[in-house]
């Protein structure tokens, strides 16, 4: 009987620490680190700012894919980590342009990714180079809404699991649903976009049938569709997201569901430290936050830099040639007016001398900071080839376009030869004013229109044209060797604001 006394005391006595012991077994440390929106943005760039001890203007150089991944590597925790890419490595820089996307394969194959989604900008070159690219991958590659309409099968697989401390992760691609929108039509043929949350919900359950534990969205769709994503489906644990290029330093978290994303061009990696209870599937706690890929607060990788050094000399002999001189900052603006964008579209006016000249916004992808402009610089502002293009309209379709565009319903365009002031309420424009090269709009005179394919091509997106834009005129003139030879010319460009678009 005194033996199992003593046996009795000592399991009593034990059992606390054997409980405690196998929940921390059951207890696993995982940390995320992802980026999203690097826009082969291999080389790194100067960020400019303002002392907040001084107050003075200072910059410093940030990005890059050999410090971004020498970045990676300091922050990775062993095999603890799950590394992410949320799209749109391509499109941003000559090198992609003259490699369509082969430089971006190359490199991420040296970063070693767990898994990548697709964004919209890896179909500018058309969906075949892009499977020609995929083909020299050694990462995965998934995305689970883009359908081809004569397979009905996904471009690339749809999710991957993936074990990490024998955590079960379900990593679920998503597209932008508004793809058809951000490309020409011809380089998505024959390709469909299914909707997010029902593609999701249809997956979910499968992944579940697999044992998967721990479910995270990987998606190129935007802040604001992630934070609806989330609301329509609590299964979600994580998105790591994309597209709307939003610097997220603290993790938002939306119907349980944590949310993050890294801004754009490597100038942050993000970071999300999680405490997960397999035992009962579910996050114990979590915490995340941006680290800035400070080139002088690191050393890059030697053999990043090397393949990067490689590919950029096959640009950068002719690119480095100063062309100009700014005597003012270029600055985009999302929501008005841009300097830059006034000077974009005179330039189209001028050369293809029409009334008007449309820039949108999205197409204008670089501030450039006052002093020399190189061809580089005019390649990263106009990454795309897009060629000008001319159309005609009549004063009372021209109207209802502005009140369009005024009224924020579609991407915003910067303009030239027209001037407008609008009252907006309840998303409807009221112009106060609209003058065509300083004279009255007239509703039955008819406005030769400059543009690029681009615009031309999704005339309702931009402009509210149930039909899309009619009669468009090619003019062969690529966009940017218009704006390097108007550059050029001037030599010294003092490009300031002029009250082309006001809105209140």
């Amino acid at each position: 009987m005194k033996r199992i006394r003593q046996l009795l005391l000592l399991f009593v006595i034990s059992a606390p620490l054997f409980a405690q012991s196998q929940g921390d077994f059951q207890h696993v440390s995982l940390r995320i680190l992802h980026w999203n929106d690097f826009h082969s943005q291999n080389i790194p760039f100067k960020i400019k700012t303002k002392s907040q001890l001084t107050g003075n203007d200072t910059s410093y150089f940030v990005g890059g894919s050999a410090a971004l991944k020498a970045y990676i590597e300091k922050y990775s925790a062993g095999d603890t980590v799950l590394l992410l890419n949320a799209g749109d490595d391509f499109q941003g820089t000559p090198i992609s342009t003259i490699t369509k996307g082969a430089s971006q394969i190359t490199l991420m194959n040296m970063m070693h990714p767990d898994a990548v989604t697709i964004g919209n900008h890896e179909f500018d070159y058309g969906r075949e180079t892009l499977k020609k690219d995929f083909a020299e991958a050694n990462y995965p590659i998934i995305s689970a809404n883009i359908v081809d309409k004569l397979t009905h099968t996904t471009f690339v697989p749809p999710y991957l699991i993936k074990t990490i401390k024998g955590v079960r992760i379900g990593i679920i691609g998503l597209m932008a649903p508004d793809l058809a929108a951000l490309t020409l039509p011809r380089n998505i043929k024959n390709l469909y976009i299914a909707p997010t949350a029902s593609t999701v919900k249809e997956i979910i359950p499968e992944l579940k049938r697999q044992h998967v534990d721990l479910i995270v969205v990987l998606s190129h769709i935007g802040v604001d569709q992630d934070s609806i994503l989330a609301e329509a489906d609590p299964d979600i644990n994580i998105i790591i997201g994309g597209h709307s290029h939003t610097a997220i330093f603290t993790p938002k978290k939306i119907n349980g569901v944590i949310i993050c994303q890294a801004g754009a061009h490597g100038q942050y990696l993000g970071e999300l430290d999680l405490l997960f209870d397999k035992s009962h599937d579910s996050i114990l706690s979590s915490s995340g936050k941006l680290i800035e890929v400070r080139t002088a607060d690191i050393k890059p990788d030697s053999a990043v830099q090397a393949t990067v050094t490689l590919l950029e000399q096959k640009v950068d002999a002719a690119l480095s040639n100063v062309i100009a001189t700014l005597k003012s900052d270029w600055k985009r603006n999302w929501s008005g007016e841009s300097n830059i964008g006034d000077w974009q579209t005179d330039v189209m006016r001028r050369i293809t001398k029409a009334d008007i000249a449309f820039q949108n916004n999205g197409g204008i992808r670089k501030d450039v900071y006052a002093g020399p402009v190189t061809l580089r610089d005019m390649w990263e502002i106009n990454p795309f080839g897009n060629q000008f293009v001319t159309f005609t309209v009549d004063g009372a379709t021209l109207k209802k376009m502005i009140e369009w565009q005024a009224a924020g319903k579609g991407e915003m365009c910067q303009v030239s030869g027209i001037r407008y002031s609008a009252v907006i309420k309840n998303g409807t424009a009221n112009l106060i004013s609209l003058t065509i090269n300083g004279k009255p709009l007239q509703t039955g005179h008819r406005y030769t229109v400059a543009t690029n394919n681009y615009i031309a091509e999704h005339g309702k997106e931009f402009f509210g044209l149930e039909n899309g834009i009619r009669g468009v005129k090619q003019t062969n003139i690529l966009d940017r060797d218009a704006f390097i030879a108007a550059a050029e010319k001037e030599k010294v460009i003092d490009s300031k604001l002029d009250g082309r678009i006001i809105r209140k």
